[in-house]
């Protein structure tokens, strides 16, 4: 029996997203074999017995904690290309998701082209860069100063902030990250420090600030 030439594993917990994803992947490599997992266990039992060539990543699967789990992916199967493909903001997680190691980011608001030439792409063995990581990337280049908030913070951080621009409480952040709510509230602490900023709409404003100077999407956050 002859070898598919690629057997990707797609980490998605919504039925409709998981079946149309496969079938576009289908439609580009027809002897692709497409697994799916709908949560991070199903996720990291397949790349702990099977061999993946890519696996296609929903940051917002059952129990994840966002960033980390590419770290934790790739940690099971060393090597295995991940590529995030996500409805978190491009222009606040994007280039986070390569800097944990992941091969290419793109939005679900993307076209179903983009995909298939992100998926063309770290199939090839390289890195998928959208227009969106690629301005930042060059503007963290030309500008070494930091000036973007989240270049500040650490994954875990960053997926605090974005959740208390959203206006979640700490309580429902630590339930859904799996932590104490003492330990979010010093994530909070630090994220206020860091940025230089005492409340939330203070740190509503500071982001605001950075993709306004910038010329990217505002980060709708007005808490």
């Amino acid at each position: 029996m002859q070898s598919p030439s690629a057997r990707i594993l797609l980490v998605e917990d919504h039925d409709i997203v998981r079946i149309a994803t496969s079938m576009l992947i289908q439609e580009m490599i027809s002897d692709a074999v497409v697994d799916t997992a709908s949560n991070f266990r199903e996720a990291a039992h397949a790349v702990s017995s099977t061999h993946y060539q890519l696996v296609i990543l929903d940051l917002n699967i059952p129990g994840t904690d966002h960033l980390l789990t590419i770290e934790k992916l790739r940690a099971l199967q060393s090597g295995v290309p991940v590529l995030v493909f996500s409805g978190q903001k491009e222009e606040l997680y994007g280039l986070h998701c390569i800097r944990a190691g992941a091969a290419g980011f793109v939005s679900k608001e993307s076209k179903a082209t983009e995909l298939q030439e992100a998926i063309r792409v770290v199939l090839n063995g390289q890195k998928y860069l959208s227009a969106v990581v690629r301005a930042q990337l060059i503007g963290s280049m030309l500008q070494q100063g930091v000036s973007d908030p989240a270049e500040l913070l650490s994954p875990k951080e960053l997926v605090v902030m974005e959740m208390l621009l959203e206006g979640k409480w700490t309580k429902d952040i630590a339930g859904q990250l799996n932590l104490k709510s003492t330990t979010v509230s010093t994530f909070k602490a630090r994220i206020f420090k860091k940025l230089g900023v005492n409340n939330l709409l203070d740190l509503a404003r500071r982001v605001e600030m950075y993709h306004l100077s910038n010329g990217d999407a505002i980060l709708n956050a007005e808490k």
